[in-house]
């Protein structure tokens, strides 16, 4: 028997949004399990699919002249009605009409095939639900109950928990709402669960991959992003190219770029920062909208005290202290507040602070020097990661077996930072690079300073090189 499905198979496709080829065969598998039940066996079943999707069944049978088991065999008679030329000996396809199986057969692979059907659909849902995890997606309030906002998605349903949506906002039966897939799970009874968000830090990462072109194209990167919700954002970006100011970039011309995305956040506040490598300048940049006078680093423990007057307290530390626990996230160092008054009374401007400078003052220069190279982002935070921060360190390495010595260096960096430092710096050799002291010093802080012969840098007479152009030094004591 011949049946058509192709209308039925469409309107299913075009309803369920299952493919056609799946259904098909789910039709196929449900008619071979009737074909099963009503005579024992599929062995001689045959099932063949047109175009268009035209079916047709039949039963495989040797003709002979004495019929035995008229399940796989047929007499010469009958077989030349279904073929003319069929002799003994040969197999004929007979032609089956699914009807004769029986109602309890047929309502089986009815059964069957509503339920391949249903569980198809689900599966395919699913799928296409999981493949939309982690981005965008518009939809409309449906209902609240709970505090959880249920949104229509079309096809299916997705819930806005109340621990993912921002204080800042309300929403009303049928608003339209743009929302992160969080997650897409699947129920012990098969359905699907789409879990909704407006709080993640990388719903706001995909705002900005809409709103900013250059972001999503990777002209300008984004380092990190913090979130209190409600309250601040804070959005760490970097360009590779010296020609892309990546702050500019994102807050677009007359800020209506970041004004569009603080729109879509109710109102609230978005800062874009420029990451350094100077992590002092990049703990200054993140503590905005404060304004910081000074900041004073612990590399070892990565703490860090920020120096600001009584008028821009209030801003670095942010309500509730929340302010600078974002930064805190930013950055990955502890970082305290402090009043110039008060450092003033801890002496850490006078002391600590001059101290931190002697120190650190060639340091953040160094870093300095690395950041100006024109080198891959990846290199640099190598370089910076390793504790190399001058050209005069870099040069050192000058094989590819050294440079793959430091730590986060594959071959094909070695090679090129190896291929840069031969490209752009002659190394010289100097002779004689000892130099005796003999003028006197100048106090300072009570400590006493000399000049260097070589750079003019200052120079303690405890120091046997200088700290800023690294030559030897010796003091010579008059007789």
């Amino acid at each position: 028997m011949v049946l058509n499905l192709g209308e039925a198979i469409k309107e299913i496709h075009n309803e369920k949004g299952i493919s056609e080829e799946l259904i098909i065969s789910t039709i196929q598998q449900a008619l071979t399990k009737a074909y099963e039940k009503y005579y024992g066996t599929t062995e001689n079943l045959v099932i063949r699919t047109e175009d268009n999707f035209v079916l047709s069944m039949f039963s495989k049978k040797e003709v002979t002249e004495d019929v035995e088991d008229d399940l796989f065999q047929i007499s010469l008679e009958d077989a030349k009605k279904i073929d003319k030329k069929a002799e003994i000996g040969d197999l004929v396809l007979v032609p089956i009409n699914p009807e004769e199986f029986g109602s309890i057969a047929i309502n089986s692979a009815k059964q069957i095939i509503l339920q391949k059907l249903k569980e198809i659909e689900k599966n395919s849902k699913f799928s296409d639900l999981k493949a939309k995890q982690g981005e965008l997606i518009i939809g409309y309030v449906q209902r609240i109950k709970n505090n959880n906002i249920y949104v229509d998605l079309g096809k299916s349903e997705g819930i806005l928990p109340k621990k993912n949506q921002s204080p800042l906002e309300n929403y009303q039966i049928g608003d339209r709402i743009k929302c992160l897939v969080e997650e897409v799970v699947k129920t012990n009874s098969g359905n699907t669960n789409v879990i909704l968000t407006r709080t993640s830090p990388e719903f706001i990462k995909k705002l900005l991959e809409v709103e900013i072109p250059e972001i999503y194209e990777k002209v300008v990167n984004i380092f990190k992003i913090v979130r209190e919700p409600g309250y601040r954002t804070k959005i760490a970006v970097f360009a590779n190219r010296d020609d892309i100011d990546p702050v500019g970039t994102c807050v677009g011309q007359k800020g209506i770029r970041i004004q569009n995305i603080i729109k879509e956040l109710y109102g609230e506040k978005v800062d874009v920062i420029k990451w350094s490598i100077d992590i002092k300048k990049f703990i200054e940049n993140a503590l905005t909208p404060a304004k910081v006078n000074d900041i004073i680093i612990e590399e070892i423990d990565k703490k860090a005290i920020a120096i600001v007057d009584d008028s821009q307290f209030s801003f670095a530390i942010g309500k509730k202290g929340l302010n600078v626990k974002l930064v805190n996230e930013l950055t990955g160092w502890t970082i305290d507040v402090v009043r110039v008054e008060d450092a003033i009374k801890q002496g850490l401007i006078r002391d600590v602070k001059s101290d931190a400078k002697k120190l650190f003052k060639d340091e953040v220069e160094e870093k300095n020097e690395i950041e100006e190279l024109e080198l891959p982002f990846n290199i640099k935070k190598a370089l910076f990661d390793n504790s190399i921060y001058t050209i005069k360190h870099l040069i050192e390495f000058d094989t590819i077996e050294k440079i793959k010595s430091l730590a986060g260096f594959n071959e094909e960096m070695a090679q090129y930072l190896k291929n840069f430092i031969d490209e752009n710096f002659e190394i010289i050799e100097e002779e004689g690079t000892e130099e005796i002291i003999e003028e006197e010093g100048e106090e300072e802080d009570g400590i006493i300073y000399y000049e260097c012969p070589n750079c003019g840098g200052k120079i303690r007479e405890d120091q046997t090189n200088c700290p800023n152009c690294r030559i030897e030094i010796e003091f010579e004591e008059e007789e």
